[in-house]
């Protein structure tokens, strides 16, 4: 997939500021361990994002992870 940040550039649509203005939203996000994900961090390129894992009643907050992710899919994930 092309990174989010060479897309803007080709088309002018500003995903990347929009995924920013998008920090502390939540959304299913399959590779959680709860299936649920929470973006918390866009990179200064734009074409990774921090998405932690949103505690859920079923899993231990032990289990709450910080994952690296393309930017592309979790924009995706928010906006499409």
């Amino acid at each position: 997939m092309i990174a989010l940040s060479v897309q803007d550039a080709m088309d002018g649509k500003g995903k990347v500021a929009e995924l920013r203005t998008a920090i502390g939203e939540s959304f299913v996000f399959g590779k959680s361990s709860t299936g649920r994900g929470k973006l918390i961090h866009v990179s200064d390129d734009g074409n990774t994002c921090i998405v932690q894992d949103v505690e859920s009643s079923y899993c231990k907050p032990s289990r709450i992870k910080l994952r690296t992710v393309p930017s592309w899919l979790i924009w995706n994930k928010l906006f499409f």
